[in-house]
């Protein structure tokens, strides 16, 4: 039975969301429940309404009613639930039932659906037991299940249970001393006070969270692409530490970037929503991929902050919660509207866009000193352009002299294959044919392109988006293209391409430079058609200013009407050593189109200039007016203005090469435009069906009058006073990391099918107090723990952990086995080996060869470990890969990361002792631990013993301990002095070098000893 139910006497009134709804949820709701397409009988037991007009309840006639009547029926054909289902009710579920429609069959909203009470009175006691308020809610529970709480835990015990609960590290022996020689009243609160305000507590607290964020150092699927996220994860820590306000921890990370004015930090915060995973592998489709990444923030947003299982929407309305199909795509459309291109590039170095610049501080400081080069060098050429009208007049009135300035290639593609493939221009940099044909052309001979082998022409040393460029050609399309290629020069070989293109879309032109389309580019489109099967001459043009108004677009010698498609292009894309026209890796070629007369300027050549081209014409003999001549004289003429354009590229230049250095992240930018939403059905992403809009669930609160309807507007919402669910998850979260379980076990579910909440009065309490104090997460935490419920001891008697084993209702405090990190990070911080710095990129220890990486995928590189600290920081930094998670982290049961995840279950196998008796780290830290016993312990056995077992444990050994300490001390003792080949391979472990001022016999023998003393339950579990 569900929590609530499990302990408690049946009230008089029975309660349809509590007792009522969880049965009727698991046996019935399956069939009978909100999901239209799986209904039986078109009957729906969750509506009372519907019940009653199908007489399923009937609380006039009880006895008459045709649900209650098949609940007690013994006929295979008509008893609910049907056999077949596999579900069934206990005898006391169904008197429950039939209790219930005596009573009326009263319908009430199930409990997180409905927002806490504004006030919660709290218990009355005379008890000296109770602390603060949460000491009154758990004795009130107490007392009318007839129990007592347990006693206090001892000083030293309590000390240790605080200490890791809120750093994930043991107290020292010097902590110890001073916490037993306090004895003012406020000795505890002085004791959370330190440790809240230590940094190990924003790393502790960041470890469950980065479990919830499915925080990974790599992406996931085959070639598991890694993230650089980890300024994420140190934003995270920050937060904790400096005790960020719960709601705007939630508000920034869905919504930074919308925030008035928003930070670097703010705006990184929204990596939240970014990393998921994400994959590069050829075969995948871009937009399925992209759906994919909007489902998992929908997810994730929905098991994170309302704790409710949203992901069963994404096919179908939801078979137990009010979630519908619209819901679920009416929330995805909040988190629809970003320029991201469904997969990662192809070996192209490009973070997947849109993304977060994160320069350091000596990277911005020159950055702007760069930019403001440049804007100095735009202004002094914007100067004389406006200056240089007496030099021009002198120019057109003399003799005037033309010249193809800047002219880098140009290719006719006459005469034989040979001939054909010439530069007139420079005949060492020709081009390649490859598997296309020669054929009579515009004038002479063109290239038939197959679609398939590209025309490949040398890049003229173009590379980069800032270089002023141009590119002219006869182009004639030998069908109707949904989209094919008319040049590029890219790096990836596949999409999403890093370069420049042109690409011809349903008979239109765009013309592109693109790091990655649509976040990271700079495009504009032709608005009219250029017709299939007939010659047009098309000429592009690039400024180098990275934006869409530098980029130019001219048919038959005419400027072009286009339209912008994208202007995001903010720092530089990869190019290749070639331009390839008509085809592209694992793109629509032009297949059975011609290609002519193929420029390359090295300059952004003007209208003039194509008009020649165009017109096959010396430009002496174009007819041009003198606008036309004007801008010419200045691009390809005037030396002041050719020597200033030089130098506002060679400012561009600058500006790139610093900015290439700068480390990029993922995260959330709204699009310019919102992108429609619709429902997918059976969530194919080939099936949109019905439009939405962005909407929160209408049996939710309704959305706060005055907020944008925006990813901001909806973190408000998710934020407000009113809202049912968000504080009651969050605080719910903190108590679990707390105690150890949740007020509500299924912290990830607080839907029908999750559990019951054990202390519900609490629970609402906790919410409304959070709030109240202004979602102070350290008070909260500081509250918990000064609490007398916290600060019980952990015995108890075989009667008591018979009829509570959980603990749900805490009559006893808290025990669990400590997690993965603490395990190992204890170990270190131990041994002295742990070296506490916070922050920064991940790190690499010792893992065991064949367990990772390149063994398991060949996709990636030879698992290295780090030397030196990389192999003693925190186990939060390591690198975390998500195809492949840490082994020893995984078998003391850590998750992939590939989801959000709120909990981690506990086992307790045999491959947990075999990891701390022969991992590389625990051996390692038990023989500098054994160091420490020898140098700090000592001169004696005893003493050394009493010290490393008060170290390692947090308390003195008792007699019996400690005769069975020194008795390993003398047997190891013994074995390693006829042993010292034994003893020089256990002192070999790990890349930290033995002390040679200690005998190594003696070494192995406290090495034995710490070894020991590492895997005790007292210091495995925290009691």
């Amino acid at each position: 039975m569900l929590a609530a139910t499990q302990f408690s006497h049946a009230a008089e009134k029975i309660s349809y969301a509590r007792e009522i709804l969880p049965i009727l949820s698991e046996n019935c709701f399956h069939c009978h429940g909100p999901d239209k397409e799986n209904q039986k009988a078109d009957l729906r037991l969750d509506i009372r309404a519907d019940a009653i007009e199908a007489f399923a309840w009937d609380p006039e006639k009880p006895e008459k009613s045709e649900a209650l009547i098949r609940i007690f029926s013994d006929d295979e054909d008509e008893v609910m639930p049907p056999p077949d289902s596999h579900r069934s009710l206990t005898d006391k579920q169904k008197k429950l039932i039939k209790t219930w429609i005596e009573q009326g069959a009263e319908y009430e909203t199930h409990w997180a659906f409905v927002a806490p009470p504004k006030a919660i009175p709290v218990p009355e006691t005379k008890s000296e037991w109770v602390k603060n308020p949460i000491d009154a809610f758990i004795l009130d529970r107490l007392e009318k299940e007839t129990l007592v709480p347990s006693p206090p835990a001892t000083p030293e015990r309590w000390l240790r249970r605080v200490t890791f609960t809120l750093t994930g590290l043991p107290p020292t022996q010097a902590e110890i001393d001073a916490f037993l020689t306090d004895t003012s009243p406020s000795a505890k609160e002085a004791v959370v006070d330190r440790l809240l305000g230590s940094p190990r507590f924003g790393e502790h607290m960041a470890t469950p969270w980065l479990d919830v964020a499915r925080y990974a150092d790599s992406f996931g699927y085959q070639a598991d692409v890694d993230t650089e996220a980890w300024p994420y994860r140190d934003w995270v820590i920050r937060a904790f530490n400096e005790n960020l306000p719960l709601d705007d921890f939630i508000i920034q990370q869905l919504a930074g970037d919308l925030l008035p004015g928003a930070t670097r930090d703010q705006k990184l915060a929204t990596a939240f929503n970014r990393i998921h995973r994400k994959t590069n592998e050829g075969g995948a489709v871009p937009e399925e991929m992209r759906q994919d990444g909007i489902s998992d923030r929908v997810h994730t947003t929905g098991t994170t902050f309302m704790a409710l299982t949203f992901e069963c929407a994404r096919c179908h309305d939801h078979k137990y919660d009010p979630i519908s199909a619209k819901d679920y795509y009416s929330m995805a459309a909040f988190f629809n509207s970003i320029d991201e291109f469904g997969i990662m590039g192809w070996k192209t170095g490009v973070t997947a866009q849109p993304a977060l610049a994160l320069p350091t501080p000596e990277q911005e400081k020159n950055l702007d000193a760069l930019e403001q080069a440049i804007t100095a060098a735009e202004a002094e050429l914007e100067a004389r352009m406006a200056g240089a009208e007496a030099d021009f007049q002198k120019w057109l009135s003399s003799e005037k002299t033309f010249q193809e300035a800047d002219l880098a290639g140009r290719f006719s593609f006459d005469g034989d294959a040979k001939a054909a493939s010439a530069n007139t221009v420079d005949p060492k940099q020709s081009a390649k044919i490859g598997g296309n044909t020669l054929a009579p052309g515009q004038a002479g001979n063109g290239v038939l392109t197959n679609g398939d082998a590209a025309l490949s022409i040398p890049h003229f040393g173009i590379r980069h988006a800032d270089q002023p460029f141009s590119v002219s050609l006869w182009l004639k399309p030998g069908e109707d293209y949904p989209v094919a290629v008319v040049f590029a020069n890219s790096t990836s070989a596949d999409v999403p391409y890093s370069g420049y293109e042109l690409l011809l879309e349903n008979g239109r032109l765009a013309w592109t430079l693109t790091r990655e389309y649509p976040g990271n580019a700079a495009s504009i489109v032709t608005t009219g058609k250029i017709p299939t099967g007939e010659w047009t001459h098309v000429a592009v043009t690039s400024d180098g200013s990275r934006r869409a108004s530098g980029l130019r677009m001219f048919l038959n010698g005419q400027p072009a009407a286009t339209t912008i498609a994208c202007d995001t292009l903010t720092r530089d894309f990869t190019a290749a050593n070639s331009i390839s026209f008509a085809a592209r890796s694992r793109f629509p070629g032009l297949r059975g189109g011609m290609i002519d007369g193929v420029t390359i300027h090295l300059r952004a050549i003007t209208p003039l200039e194509v008009l020649a081209i165009h017109k096959d014409a010396p430009l002496a003999q174009t007819p041009a007016d003198p606008t036309l001549l004007r801008d010419y004289y200045l691009s390809a003429i005037d030396p002041t203005a050719r020597e200033l354009t030089a130098e506002l590229s060679a400012a561009r230049a600058a500006y790139r090469n610093e900015q290439n250095k700068v480390r990029e992240i993922v995260t959330m930018r709204e699009s310019a435009e919102p992108r429609p939403a619709h429902i997918l059905a059976r969530g194919d992403y080939t099936m949109p069906g019905e439009k939405v809009e962005r909407e929160t669930p209408d049996w939710l609160p309704p959305f706060p009058e005055g907020q944008p309807l925006n990813r901001l507007g909806f973190a408000k919402w998710l934020t407000s006073p009113d809202h049912p669910l968000t504080a009651r998850v969050t605080i719910n979260r903190i108590w679990q990391e707390t105690f150890g379980q949740g007020i509500v076990a299924t912290s990830d579910n607080f839907g029908l099918q999750g559990e019951q909440p054990s202390h519900p009065e609490l629970l609402d309490w906790l919410a409304r107090d959070l709030m109240k104090n202004g979602w102070d997460q350290k008070r909260a935490i500081k509250q918990m723990v000064l609490s007398a419920t916290f600060a019980q001891d952990s015995a108890a008697s075989p009667e008591l952990r018979e009829r509570d084993p959980a603990n749900a209702l805490l009559a006893r405090g808290p025990a669990r086995r400590l997690s993965a990190e603490q395990l190992r990070d204890s170990a270190l911080s131990l041994s002295g080996l742990l070296v506490e710095k916070v922050g920064g990129p991940p790190v690499k220890p010792y893992q065991a060869p064949g367990s990772m990486w390149k063994t398991l995928n060949s996709f990636l590189p030879e698992y290295a470990p780090d030397k030196g600290e990389g192999l003693y920081r925190r186990s939060l930094y390591t690198f975390w890969r998500r195809t492949t998670t840490p082994p020893n982290m995984m078998t003391f049961d850590t998750g992939t990361r590939d989801v959000c995840a709120t909990r981690r279950q506990a086992t307790n196998t045999p491959l947990q002792p075999l990891v701390m008796l022969n991992d590389p780290q625990f051996v390692e830290a038990a023989r500098k631990l054994g160091e420490r016993i020898m140098k700090e312990g000592g001169a004696t056995d005893e003493s050394r013993a009493k010290w490393g077992y008060r170290e390692v444990t947090g308390k003195a050994p008792t007699p019996e301990q400690l005769a069975i300490l020194l008795e390993i001390v003398a047997g190891q003792r013994e074995f390693f002095k006829t042993k010292a080949s034994d003893a020089a391979a256990l002192l070999k472990v790990g890349d930290s070098k033995p002390d040679p001022a200690l005998d190594p016999t003696e070494s192995a023998t406290f090495a034995s000893l710490a070894q020991a003393l590492l895997n005790l339950d007292r210091n495995i579990t925290l009691r």
